[in-house]
């Protein structure tokens, strides 16, 4: 059982949109992709200092593998765990190669004018906690379908995951997290459509 009998929060997270959620050490966090085939960047901070953070590029080396499965953990760039995965009830597609999409990538795909990204709705939340970063940190990229073909090229392609999927992770430490349904609507990485995602906090 994951523990989310006991849910103290409930949050509706717009496509195209960020959130940012205060959590305790060993809070709950499922985040659910209500109408399916929904990407959504992830970043987790340490609460008491936001320099920790967590580190796609550390989390791999430390676990030897592309991204983590359930029972494992994302590691901080001070090699820190921050958030384990407690249950996947999806395809298993949570890609930590990737950026997050910008205002040039749109711009690379044709836009023109401003295009909503996730890069810029991370800077606004963390710019409402008073916290300023020159980069965006890489995302872990939860329900985002990056194919690995043998010959070491790489493809975006449409999730798998289907309207109700979850995954449940565990903070193991205080952090703010930061959920961001990205808004891709040119390139498959949100099968064309982005929608929303629900995020509960079971404590």
């Amino acid at each position: 059982m994951s523990g989310m009998e006991n849910i103290v929060a409930t949050y509706h997270v717009p496509a195209g949109t960020g959130k940012t959620i205060k959590v305790d050490t060993g809070d709950l966090v499922r985040i659910t992709d209500l109408e399916g085939q929904q990407p959504v960047d992830f970043w987790a901070f340490n609460a008491d200092d936001p320099k920790e953070l967590l580190s796609c590029e550390h989390t791999k080396v430390l676990i030897g593998r592309l991204s983590p499965v359930a029972g494992e953990s994302a590691y901080t760039n001070r090699r820190h765990p921050i958030v384990t995965i407690v249950e996947d009830n999806s395809p298993g597609e949570h890609d930590m190669e990737c950026a997050a999409c910008d205002i040039l990538r749109y711009r690379l795909l044709g836009v023109e004018g401003y295009h909503a990204n996730c890069q810029d709705n991370l800077h606004g939340e963390l710019k409402a906690l008073g916290l300023e970063f020159d980069v965006a940190p890489q995302p872990w990229n939860l329900f985002t379908n990056v194919v690995v073909h043998p010959d070491r090229t790489m493809t975006i392609e449409a999730p798998s995951n289907k309207a109700g999927d979850n995954i449940v992770l565990r903070a193991e430490m205080g952090a703010y997290i930061v959920v961001a349904p990205c808004p891709q609507d040119i390139a498959p990485t949100c099968g064309g459509r982005p929608t929303d995602v629900q995020v509960d906090i079971g404590r």
